[in-house]
């Protein structure tokens, strides 16, 4: 279905993404609710819901049979007018530069979002690429009756379909630019697409066709491919919320190779809308540098003079305006961590509960209490020692940086630290390890993960505003000017792009390891070659470090993108450095390695 590159073979079979409540098996009836005329029009349809019980009428039947037949169940449209409206109403100013581009619309669906785009920024042309056209051109009429708009019944996510009205028939405006502009924006083009399914549609290794359909946009702007061809072209997707957290991770436990892709090729990532709440119980960072992140996106939303609509603010943003109201400030690092978990809840529940009837002691609330009581307060001790772990680590990163301590001294003071590290269980030293390494994210500057430097809030959107009743995310995706190694792929280059794919599946798939030892593992010889002349891991101001021991230097999961991009630098210098054929065969071709790829709970 795909055109997938050629060093792609294998695809992991099982890709661990954990079910959640709104990636279930199969369709349920109650998310199938209408909230709108066009919902009722969908339902009406018998796609998603059989026709009722009743005196058969033949045209009807034939019509039903003949439309079900011909669409694909598992799309997930948008219904809401008003969300499409206040999208728009939030950064539309962020799109003018677009205005009489062409766009490229991808699985328009009803046309609803196809509409409201076209409406604001009166394109010179657009392409609405539709395989479900029988069922959706009576709902694309309105929009199929203005100049320039044109219908494509194809699947823009078959790249041969997508290939075949990247021409000059189709886009008499848009011309293929030598190789400077293919590392310019092209804000004459715009490309759309909803890649929304529910149930989740697999392909090969991939849990989700979006996860791959993402991998692959993010791909071809390294590769100038696909509609990348015509320079760097902005991308509006939306997704299931739960097919996003590869490509835009809230934490560092979910910054898998998508994620370091994406910051590699894009300017940035960002959510427009989406559901509220916690992407996952399972993996969380210190609420301090949550709400550090909130509120600095607080400050960037009022300098930039984003104002969320009605209704539309998150539980974060409303609990950051009011620490803004009191002035609060939260410093990672500065106090011990606190992590969200479910039994706090619990906790306060019987608290509240206990506090307005008191429990006999016997009861199963007054026992529960208690327990959590104990674990909140071993929870409490923990925390308390981690952040006297992080303050004397931060003590040494500071005496080195002034120069006021020998070599030696430094060396004994780390040798202490780690004696204290080792004190204890490793239970512990594996969550302390993955407290610090968060905070090494987010206090780079700027913060490593894109969801921390966004510069607005998500806009919260309900159910109910999309037909099946699964919530989705608008994603906005700006290309930037890639590395030009990177763009070394192909027999006819000098490989660099197709030996980092390997370096980059390979480091990543021991991710916790010291970066020498993946280096070595890669080819031996490699550290000894390239950690003395990588210079960025040691500028402790850019996401370096000083440290030698195995519980605070630098692994690859630490990586920001410059380092990266080092790496390959001085990878493509290396004297000794293995062909690339040598290359794929040390590391079995672990490009496409699902662990190593995506996010996953």
């Amino acid at each position: 279905m795909f055109s997938i590159r050629g060093h792609v073979r294998r695809f992991s079979s099982s890709i661990s993404l954990t079910s959640r409540p709104l990636a279930t098996k199969s369709l349920d009836k109650s998310q199938l609710r209408t909230s709108s005329p066009i919902a009722e029009e969908l339902s009406a349809t018998g796609v998603w819901v059989p026709p009722k019980k009743g005196p058969r009428n033949k045209d009807t039947e034939t019509s039903t049979s003949k439309t079900k037949a011909k669409a694909d169940k598992t799309r997930i449209n948008i219904v809401s007018e008003k969300l499409c409206h206040d999208i728009f109403r939030y950064v539309g100013s962020t799109l003018n530069r677009h205005k009489g581009c062409d766009i490229i619309d991808i699985y328009p669906g009803t046309g609803l979002w196809s509409k409201t785009l076209h409406d604001y920024l009166k394109p010179r042309s657009h392409i609405l690429m539709e395989p479900d056209a029988e069922l959706y051109e009576p709902f694309l009429k309105p929009l199929l009756d203005r100049p320039n708009t044109t219908l494509v019944p194809a699947s823009g996510l078959v790249w041969r379909e997508l290939n075949s009205i990247l021409t000059p028939e189709h886009l008499p405006h848009q011309t293929t630019p030598d190789a400077a502009g293919l590392t310019k924006r092209n804000d004459t083009l715009l490309v759309t697409a909803n890649i929304a399914f529910h149930p989740k549609k697999r392909f090969l290794g991939f849990n989700s066709l979006a996860n791959l359909v993402l991998y692959q946009f993010i791909e071809s702007i390294q590769s100038s491919g696909l509609f990348q061809r015509y320079g760097l072209v902005r991308m509006l997707i939306w997704t299931r919320h739960d097919d996003k957290y590869g490509l835009l991770p809230k934490t560092m436990q979910k910054r898998k190779k998508l994620a370091i892709d994406s910051e590699l090729s894009c300017e940035w990532v960002r959510e427009i809308c989406g559901r509220d709440g916690p992407d996952s119980s399972w993996f969380v960072r210190d609420s301090v540098v949550d709400n550090s992140s909130n509120l600095a996106t607080w400050k960037r939303m009022l300098a930039a003079k984003y104002k969320i609509p009605p209704g539309r603010s998150s539980e974060d943003l409303k609990a950051t305006r009011l620490a803004a109201r009191s002035r609060k400030k939260f410093i990672p690092g500065s106090t011990p961590p606190m992590f969200k978990r479910v039994f706090m809840e619990k906790l306060n529940e019987l608290e509240i509960a206990h506090e307005e009837n008191l429990f006999a002691k016997g009861s199963e609330d007054y026992k529960h209490m208690r327990e959590y009581r104990w674990r909140a307060n071993w929870e409490n001790r923990k925390h308390q020692q981690m952040f006297e772990l992080i303050s004397s680590l931060d003590a040494i990163t500071n005496l080195y940086k002034s120069g006021k301590a020998s070599p030696e001294e430094l060396e004994r003071l780390e040798a202490e630290w780690v004696a204290n590290v080792q004190s204890n269980p490793q239970g512990f030293v594996d969550e302390f390890i993955t407290y610090k390494d968060n905070l090494h994210y987010y206090r780079q500057d700027p913060p490593l993960l894109n969801w921390d430097r966004r510069p607005y809030d998500i806009m919260v959107v309900q159910p109910e505003e999309f037909f099946p009743n699964i919530p989705c995310s608008l994603l906005d995706i700006q290309p930037k000017e890639v590395h030009p190694l990177l763009r070394q792929v192909g027999p006819k280059s000098n490989r660099a792009g197709d030996c980092f794919r390997l370096i980059l599946g390979s480091m990543m798939s021991s991710s916790t390891m010291p970066v020498g030892r993946t280096l070595d593992a890669l080819m031996p010889g490699a550290a000894d070659y390239i950690l003395p002349r990588w210079k960025s891991v040691r500028d402790v101001d850019h996401g370096g470090v000083i440290f030698k021991n195995k519980y605070s230097e630098l692994t690859p999961r630490m990586l920001n993108a410059r380092q990266w991009e080092e790496l390959l630098e001085l990878w493509m210098e290396w004297p000794f450095r293995p062909e690339f054929h040598e290359l794929v065969g040390r590391t079995h071709d672990e490009l496409a390695d699902d662990e190593t790829m995506l996010a996953s709970d």
